[in-house]
């Protein structure tokens, strides 16, 4: 007896097909790897294309997914995603950017959390929520580490570039060499500190001279929301 499908299920099971070839799960297609996970956060929005790979396995967000560490999220152009953090905290993700859920964790018993994302490519913006002492959140780059502990900035990755730019609180920005990693307490006590309104480029040009607090141009930070709006 040929088997029956719904429209639904037919129209699942289609681009289920159709994604295959390209390396994505459909929209809440079943995969081991998508079953059971500790939850960091969840999709929030999602406008245009973005895709979630983990453990070699990748699907087209829709919305309201969880995430977890580990995770890389991916945009394509003209795409936004924004991640709601379990700690409260907030990530917007403009088009064209890969990052990389390092760590996450937070306890809310006592409000301490130590979050680290890895921006290959793109633009992020993190509006941080406000945790106990001795917590982190931190940016990393290929060649530089930004820190906070409750604030709202914007972190560029563009080739030998990273760009720290703060609307409010401060942030802590030091250049890191070796690629993504974190730093050591020396390192940490070097970084410098930016306050809102502020911003800084670090280059390969940049490195070895003393980074210095910039005034953040106006157009520059307009144009950069304008790049994470959802509208």
């Amino acid at each position: 007896m040929p088997a029956t499908f719904s429209r639904q299920q037919f129209l699942h099971l289609g681009l289920a097909g159709m994604l295959a070839p390209l390396g994505f799960a459909a929209p809440g297609f079943f995969s081991p790897a998508f079953a059971a996970i500790a939850a960091v956060g969840s999709v929030a929005k999602v406008r245009g294309t973005a895709s979630l790979l983990r453990d070699g396995q990748q699907i087209v967000l829709q919305g309201g997914e969880e995430v977890a560490a580990g995770d890389v999220v991916t945009t394509l152009a003209e795409s936004r995603l924004r991640i709601a953090l379990k700690d409260g905290s907030q990530l917007n993700l403009g088009e064209l950017t890969k990052m990389t859920i390092a760590a996450f964790d937070f306890t809310p018993e006592d409000m301490k959390r130590a979050a680290t994302f890895d921006l290959t490519s793109g633009l992020v913006q993190a509006i941080t929520a406000k945790a106990a002492p001795g917590s982190s959140f931190v940016i990393r780059t290929r060649n530089a580490v930004a820190a906070t502990r409750s604030t709202e900035w914007i972190v560029t990755a563009e080739k030998s570039q990273t760009g720290v730019y703060v609307t409010e609180g401060k942030v802590d920005v030091a250049q890191s060499a070796l690629g993504f990693r974190s730093l050591s307490s020396a390192e940490q006590d070097k970084a410098m500190l930016l306050s809102a309104g502020q911003s800084t480029i670090v280059g390969k040009m940049t490195l070895g001279a003393t980074l210095a607090p910039q005034p953040t141009d106006a157009k520059k930070l307009k144009a950069l929301k304008a790049a994470l709006a959802f509208d």
